[in-house]
């Protein structure tokens, strides 16, 4: 026992500290988020580092000019080795040089290429290479886009883009142009020609050259531009997925604002890894369209984040980046590329403006997120810290080397993350619009129940209204004719006759006024007068009021009080009314048979019943028997009669005395009805 009792406190103890540990997190979530999206990022930053390393399997070297040459002669195992040729000491601004003007061109300095601003510009590198007529794979590498020609030992080898002298006839391509050359008594002479007039910091820039024999050597862009493309079609599946949903399913906003992010997102993709080189666009468009993407993405995620934008300081910052990016982007439209490309700086200074300060706040205010803004905050804390990361990379803070971003694969991460989110959205939309429909259809067969009740109800009225003014005419009439005939006037025939028409009117005033109170009690206006009474009073007053009047079917009454009953708090006039209710109901449904009323203390109530030995009630009908417009029988005289009310407004009545009412019935054997009353307390 005491080893089964140790078990127990042990497993006790061990419920109660994970439920500490799971309180905790839940108070935390917002930590426990950065630090999940921060694993994540370094998770990925080592991902791409490692990538990079398993991809270098050539040896690389760095090689620059002596005396205007470049001398590969002296390197061994040139075949595994990929060289790098560091631009020469001198270079042609404004000049194009090709194989006819090599003489007579005059070359600058590198030394002062910050002082001139050159928007073409050319390069020569004279390569002296190993003896053998091997072919190489050799590669132009720029800062930006340009428009590049390059010839070898004279022959045009590639072209990029088309160069001009000016603005209008040049069209830029990208930032690197790869060919192929063979040496020619052991020397390689190659001319490069670049343009750049579109960016305003800078025209043509200088060209770094790689070479590498052509059977090891793979186009150092076709990675990038395949990762382009395959990360270009996970946005566009996105993007589709989201679009169905949107169209489908539920018409969310920010559904379909991610899902036009998604498509900008892979656009610039396709843009930034240059695998917009395989598709027919004009390469001066993809320039342009390279800043515009910047500004519809910006737009977009805006509108999307605007869902969370909650309080005034965030819509001002969430306005103020869409106003700013509608402005840049009609210069990107409207302007000329030198003026959009010197106002950039100011445009990024406004973004960082927005989104440091924004994003702070927004993650403050969603401190205790739900599962759907967790799956949110998660993809853009990934994609932030994945953007510090590169910026700091970039800045070469902790030393120069290759630069690998990762803000790329951050980006697939914070797409994905988005989606989740989105669809937990739209699901959760879906349910609450599902349950709103059934709701609404479950109120729709309500309200077409009750119109065909207030159907039912308005015949029921005007035949029930129609038949005692019918019977009270009839023997008006006939009473008539009889006072017309003094001799043979028969009291005894007047008197009944006077008395059925009395009992007809007795029953019209009762049903009007259920209509009338039914009203009242709708619009909260019936008043319960409550004072100290006495049952027994009450029930002999209603009676000898109104069951002669009413019972026309020759029953008989037996009145059951118990003597001394003791005062209740009630209004004398509804409790009478509740009682000549009942005796109505039992009269009319019964013929020659006994209507017996009777009354006795229980407890701290008075126990009223008024039962009959008439037809009974439906098993399936008790149920709904105090329902308003509830579902009447056949009288005891074979028609139906009555409002459907008479019940309904008794247990109104009951129900505000602080008592209670309920039936007892069996098919062909009569019907008890019970109610209480408290007694009165001084």
């Amino acid at each position: 026992m005491t080893k089964l009792s140790e078990g127990k406190r042990y497993i006790s103890k061990g419920r109660k500290e994970a439920l500490d540990i799971k309180g905790f997190i839940y108070k935390k979530k917002l930590l426990f988020l950065l630090l999940a999206a921060l694993l994540t990022t370094a998770v990925l930053t080592a991902l791409v580092n490692l990538n990079l390393r398993m991809g270098k399997t050539q040896k690389i070297i760095t090689l620059t000019e002596q005396y205007g040459v470049y001398d590969l002669t002296g390197i061994p195992d040139l075949d595994k080795t990929v060289v790098r040729l560091s631009p020469g000491s001198n270079y042609y601004p404004n000049t194009y040089l090709s194989p006819k003007n090599t003489d007579s061109a005059v070359p600058e300095s590198i030394n002062r290429f910050e002082e001139i601003r050159a928007d073409y510009l050319s390069q020569r590198f004279i390569l002296r290479m190993p003896k053998g007529n091997g072919v190489y794979t050799l590669t132009f590498t720029l800062s930006g886009r340009h428009a590049m020609r390059v010839y070898v030992n004279g022959e045009l080898a590639a072209q990029n883009g088309q160069n001009g002298t000016n603005k209008q006839d040049t069209v830029v391509w990208e930032n690197n142009i790869t060919f192929h050359g063979a040496a020619v008594n052991g020397e390689m002479d190659i001319l490069l020609n670049n343009a750049q007039f579109y960016h305003d910091k800078r025209g043509a820039s200088l060209a770094e050259l790689t070479i590498s024999k052509s059977e090891t050597a793979v186009d150092p862009f076709l990675f990038e531009r395949i990762k382009g493309i395959v990360m270009m079609g996970a946005f566009l599946c996105a993007a589709v997925l989201l679009l169905g949903i949107y169209l489908m399913l539920s018409r969310t906003r920010a559904t379909l604002y991610f899902a036009l992010a998604c498509i900008v997102m892979a656009l610039r993709e396709c843009l930034q890894s240059q695998a917009w080189v395989y598709f027919p666009i004009h390469g001066n468009l993809s320039f342009m369209l390279e800043y515009l993407s910047m500004v519809l993405l910006t737009i977009f995620l805006s509108l999307y984040l605007g869902q969370y934008a909650g309080g005034k300081f965030l819509r001002i910052v969430l306005y103020t980046a869409i106003l700013g990016s509608c402005v840049y982007g009609a210069c990107v439209l409207l302007a000329d590329s030198i003026f959009y490309t010197s106002i950039l700086k100011y445009y990024q200074f406004l973004l960082v403006a927005c989104i440091v300060p924004g994003i702070a706040v927004l993650f403050w205010n969603m401190r205790n997120p739900n599962k759907e803004q967790g799956a949110a905050m998660f993809g853009i804390a990934v994609f932030y810290l994945a953007a510090l990361s590169d910026i700091l990379m970039y800045s070469d803070i902790f030393g120069d080397g290759p630069n690998m971003p990762v803000s790329g694969v951050a980006m697939l991460v914070f797409v994905l993350a988005q989606t989740v989110s989105l669809l937990q959205m739209n699901n959760r939309v879906l349910g609450e619009s599902k349950e709103a429909e059934q709701k609404l259809e479950a109120e729709k067969v309500v309200l077409e129940s009750l119109n065909r009740l207030k159907t039912e109800f308005l015949g029921d009225v005007s035949h029930e209204l129609k038949t005692p003014l019918t019977v009270m005419s009839g023997y008006a009439q006939t009473t008539k004719q009889l006072a017309g005939k003094p001799d043979t006037l028969d009291g005894g025939e007047v008197s009944r006759r006077m008395t059925m028409i009395s009992s007809e009117a007795e029953r019209l005033s009762l049903m009007v006024g259920q209509i009338l109170d039914v009203t009242r009690m709708e619009e909260g206006r019936m008043i319960m007068d409550q004072v100290r009474c006495y049952v027994d009073e009450v029930i002999h007053t209603a009676v000898e009021t109104h069951y002669p009047i009413l019972n026309k079917n020759q029953n008989r009454l037996d009145i059951r009080i118990e003597s001394g009953l003791p005062a209740v708090h009630a209004d004398s006039a509804r409790i009478s009314q509740v009682i000549v209710n009942l005796i109505s109901n039992a009269v009319r449904f019964t013929t020659d048979g006994v209507i017996t009323i009777s009354a006795k203390k229980e407890n701290d109530n008075i126990l009223i019943c008024v039962s009959d030995t008439g037809m009974g009630i439906a098993e399936e009908q008790l149920p709904y028997i105090f329902e308003r417009y509830g579902k009447k029988q056949k009288s005891g005289g074979g028609q139906d009669t009555g409002t459907g009310l008479g019940l309904y407004i008794c247990k109104y009545i009951v129900e505000q005395h602080s008592g209670q009412i309920w039936i007892e019935s069996e098919e062909g054997y009569g019907t008890s009805v019970f109610f209480t009353i408290p007694l009165y307390k001084d």
